[in-house]
């Protein structure tokens, strides 16, 4: 996916990590690097190394069963659905996902948690003293993958569930042999790297199609998914598609979370719990449910019952993803980074909070759609927009996201410079009956996450 990488290490590489503060300002430092060379800060560079450095450490992605997941949105959260489930079987399962929305950690969990510190400096090392030996560099992204395979083998996982980081076929993650393949959806993002039509794009994701490997085939207009059902084809790779092997029958949204009916193959899954108000979360559990059904079909997992089942989604933990916390005002917490994902945002917020004050607190990251993501908030119906800058080292500068605001929306935009007096800052512009919708990454809904929860227990401290 470009260029390669510079055969010399930098001086921080030639001795062992001996503290996860380390391996952070690591992967930061050649974040950065990436940037300046103009390769993708989170994603894959030279797939050809990541091979090699996994064969170097013998194969750490071979010692589990696999399933990868991709797609333009909707990965992160289908790939933690599918680990809850394998983990409701009483099955370990590691899940490996990207970005992170507070940590590095985040990224590799084990059995719903983020890895340890010790446990990740151990992986990075292991990963480290090949590049040393060998005198190479990893991308971020590269590098992590590498660890998370190798923290997954040393924790005796039996599963993994791996997210592609962008797009598929040249993914550092397209060197694993899963027992399945999920395609959530193909739309606009990365057209830069994917290709500028949504074929192209299909392309891609259908790259980590594997001969005779189930493969699921999200919602798609009839272009992409014909890619799709030709890759399977060529193949072999017996294909399920939403809306005919399995299907959101029914959405209710009921008050700030929802409840949906889901057909599974033969099977029908009524007043299934989401966490969420967005009908898309339906079609993300309709994903990771079929997901696990294929699964246990071939005797690779134990069955959980109907009510486990339930009692799963509705208490999923979906951080930063539609998320609502209701308060004075209520705080919507979501990490939409692409058009689409603006769009379905929005889209929610319309069905959620019609009629009511609503406030925009965004930040923007240089790599992401953020233009087309502006042009999308501007449509709806927002009060005020308040910009920041988080994390300040990716953040698009305030003062460009509200001039470029202001030649697609009158409403009017504030720029508060520091991201917790903005947070305050947008509590108050909304007042006690509005609402607060914070967006354009997910970090920057992460970082807002513990502020809302602070605010929202402050207020029920009082007498």
């Amino acid at each position: 996916m470009g260029s390669r990488h510079p055969k010399t290490c930098p001086p921080s590489w030639t001795v062992p990590f001996s503290s996860y503060a380390e391996v952070t300002d690591m992967l930061r430092e050649v974040e950065v690097a990436c940037i300046l060379r103009g390769n993708p800060s989170d994603g894959t560079v030279n797939l050809a190394a990541v091979s090699r450095c996994l064969h170097e450490l013998k194969r750490p992605d071979r010692a589990y069963r696999s399933i990868h997941v991709t797609g333009t949105n909707g990965k992160t959260t289908v790939s933690r659905m599918i680990g809850a489930l394998i983990r409701a079987a009483g099955l370990t399962v590691g899940v490996y996902t990207s970005p992170h929305v507070r940590h590095f950690r985040e990224r590799i969990s084990i059995n719903g948690r983020p890895i340890g510190e010790e446990e990740l400096v151990d992986a990075c090392n292991h990963v480290k003293a090949f590049l040393d030996v060998r005198g190479l560099q990893l991308a971020p992204f590269e590098f992590l993958t590498a660890a998370a395979f190798f923290a997954f083998r040393a924790a005796k996982v039996d599963y993994a569930v791996i997210e592609v980081g962008i797009g598929g076929r040249q993914d550092a993650t397209n060197v694993i042999a899963p027992e399945l393949s999920v395609i959530t959806n193909v739309d606009y993002d990365h057209t830069e790297m994917l290709g500028e039509t949504l074929e192209q794009i299909a392309a891609e994701k259908a790259g980590i199609i594997k001969p005779l490997t189930p493969v699921l085939c999200g919602p798609m207009p009839d272009g992409p998914r014909a890619v799709i059902f030709s890759r399977a084809a060529a193949l072999k790779a017996p294909l399920l598609v939403s809306g005919q092997d399995y299907d959101v029958k029914e959405f209710v949204r009921t008050g700030y979370t929802g409840r949906c009916t889901l057909q599974v193959g033969s099977a029908m899954h009524a007043g299934v719990p989401l966490t969420s108000p967005a009908a898309f979360m339906a079609t993300n559990a309709s994903h990771a449910l079929m997901a696990y059904d294929v699964l246990r079909r071939r005797d690779l997992v134990p069955e959980i019952d109907a009510e486990e089942i339930a009692r799963l989604f509705g208490e999923m933990d979906l951080s930063a993803c539609c998320e609502v916390l209701p308060g004075t005002p209520t705080i919507v917490l979501d990490g939409a980074h692409n058009a689409p994902a603006a769009a379905r945002l929005t889209a929610m917020l319309r069905t959620t909070f019609e009629g009511r004050r609503s406030v925009w607190l965004v930040s923007l990251c240089r790599e992401a759609q953020w233009e087309q993501v502006l042009r999308s908030l501007a449509g709806t119906a927002a009060d005020r927009l308040i910009v920041t800058c988080y994390p300040p080292d990716r953040a698009v500068a305030p003062q460009m996201i509200a001039e470029r605001w202001r030649a697609y929306s009158s409403v009017a935009a504030e720029i508060v410079e520091h991201p917790d007096a903005a947070f305050r800052r947008a509590r108050e512009a909304a007042g006690f009956d509005g609402v607060v919708v914070v967006t354009g990454s997910p970090q920057w809904g992460g970082y807002c996450r513990p502020l809302a929860k602070t605010s929202i227990a402050a207020l029920t401290r009082r007498p």
